[in-house]
């Protein structure tokens, strides 16, 4: 909404299906940068090292973490560019980078699975501490404890995350100080630099280094954020929030935190931090643990809700609001968390990283070739669905046959080796076939009929005929059907008009959001 002032609704909703206007980009670079720290100190980053080195060794781990550095801390820096320029979430930005109104709607649903998969990961492990501090009480009453919790939480926004994120954030560092001093001095001190397992791991599956790479490209999901984060940050701080957002954030992810669990892993010969946080520190480690939690997985709901309220909107023309999306992904994650998805961490991490990375990579090359090079997309970043085709073959079709040709690779249909090479050959697909498709089709998916229209006034903002809110002019159509003034997510999920404004429309140029 355009008001100066930050409502209630503001906080919850934080803009889930619409262009963020500029009197809500208020938030400094650092404040952004703290809630993506939030996502860097999950207790997942600590087991997951663990998990590798105890299978790789320690310096073929740290390898695999600085190609995740150069990877997605590339895509992270795109997405949280394209997003604090545009005010779009990655969703959004989707709409107009290959994928259509509809279409983006089938990546939205992708990417949901991945905030499902990590929030049912650290409920997993927050289990486990609870599980040691009070072993009587049956597994499944923790885990329903923990989805209650962020049941409560689903409703709270940006704000609400930003506020969290700078609170904790002291705890955990003390909390991790204290183990790692017990580990350095009190324990018996290992040489974790030099550590091999006994057994070396099977090159059957490809060198060790590919089957590192596979499991770094399902987090590809944490460059994508920087968007749905990013679009927030103040207009003058873009560029350092997007260095930050991208590049130093996963320098403190992969090369800090997950090599402090590969240290802590092979030091306590356990991989599961809610394990020894609480053998270490009783009843503080336990409570690090549960503030840890808080503060992931309360990113993990509120991104998760992001992703169903788009999907929703635009399928089923349904709007509850965001925070009830919130509380759909808390009760879907503590169903994957009774399925002990944790169990099979490495595996679901590899087959996750094909769809996300295809998708993913769709988007960056639709910029990167159609918009920039080739000059086939010359539009802006269009998200408004007066003014989109409903399928785009560009994104879409780059996914299909993405998913087809790499999806069976992960299921095993060339054995081991081709399970490791999926998430490459995703990612590869995924850059080479948008502007291989934009050419064939001589860019014609990008270019849709309408007779809609983009509001000509100087007023800085229009009230909408459907839901008789205010919002910014740029966030606004002039509608045929219903003859007047309509919100992007008014246009979006009404069901009655049935697009007529594409049926006989002529072709018009929009200039809805700056294009970067």
């Amino acid at each position: 909404m355009a008001q100066k002032s930050v409502s209630a609704k503001d906080r919850r909703e934080d803009y889930a299906l619409r262009y963020v206007p500029e009197s809500f980009r208020l938030w400094h670079w650092s404040s952004i940068f703290s809630v993506f720290i939030g996502v860097s100190t999950a207790m997942f980053f600590l087991a997951w090292g663990g998990q590798l080195t105890l299978e790789y060794g320690t310096w073929p781990t740290i390898w695999g973490m600085v190609f995740g550095v150069v990877l997605i801390g590339s895509v992270g820096f795109f997405f949280s560019w394209v997003g604090s320029r545009t005010g779009l979430d990655s969703d959004l930005i989707t709409r107009g980078s290959g994928y259509g109104f509809m279409g983006s709607a089938i990546a939205s649903l992708v990417y949901s699975f991945n905030y499902l998969m990590f929030f049912a990961f650290e409920g997993s492990i927050l289990v486990a501490a609870l599980q040691a501090s009070a072993p009587h009480v049956p597994v499944i009453i923790w885990e329903l404890l923990i989805g209650v919790t962020f049941l409560v939480l689903a409703i709270w926004g940006m704000s609400f995350l930003s506020w969290l994120m700078w609170i904790t954030l002291p705890i955990y560092i003390v909390a991790v100080s204290l183990v790692f001093y017990h580990a350095a001095h009190v324990s018996h001190p290992i040489a974790w630099l030099s550590y091999k397992p006994a057994k070396a791991p099977s090159t059957v599956a490809g060198p060790v280094f590919l089957q590192l790479g596979a499991t770094v490209f399902a987090l590809i999901s944490m460059a994508t954020q920087g968007a749905d984060l990013g679009r927030f940050v103040r207009k003058k701080d873009q560029l350092v929030g997007s260095i930050f957002n991208g590049y130093v954030v996963m320098i403190v992810t992969f090369l800090g935190v997950v090599l402090l669990g590969s240290y802590f892993g092979l030091e306590f010969h356990q991989t599961n931090p809610g394990t020894y946080f609480s053998s270490v520190l009783g009843i503080g480690g336990m409570l690090t643990v549960i503030i840890t939690q808080l503060r992931i997985n309360t990113i993990n709901v509120y991104s998760g809700s992001l992703a169903y309220s788009n999907f929703f909107s635009r399928v089923f023309h349904f709007t509850p609001g965001r925070q009830w999306w919130g509380i759909l992904t808390a009760v879907l994650g503590t169903l994957l968390m009774m399925g002990n998805i944790f169990a099979h961490m490495l595996q679901v991490l590899t087959f996750e990283g094909v769809f996300i990375i295809a998708w993913a990579m769709s988007v960056v090359s639709d910029t990167l070739f159609n918009k920039w090079l080739l000059k086939i997309n010359t539009r802006p970043y269009e998200y408004k669905r007066a003014f989109l085709p409903h399928f785009n073959p560009v994104g879409v079709g780059t996914l299909i046959l993405a998913l087809v040709i790499a999806a069976p690779l992960a299921f095993g249909a060339a054995g081991p080796l081709g399970e490791n090479l999926a998430p490459f050959v995703s990612a590869s697909l995924g850059l080479i076939f948008p502007p291989v498709i934009a050419l064939a089709l001589k860019g014609r998916p990008y270019r849709i009929s309408s007779t809609a229209e983009v509001p000509v006034t100087s007023q800085p903002t229009l009230e909408c005929i459907l839901c008789h809110e205010e919002f910014e002019t740029v966030d606004m159509v002039i509608c045929p059907f219903h003859e007047g003034a309509l919100c992007s997510v008014c246009c979006g999920s009404n069901a009655q008009c049935h697009d007529v404004c594409k049926t006989e429309g002529v072709m018009v140029q929009t200039l809805t959001v700056e294009q970067p």
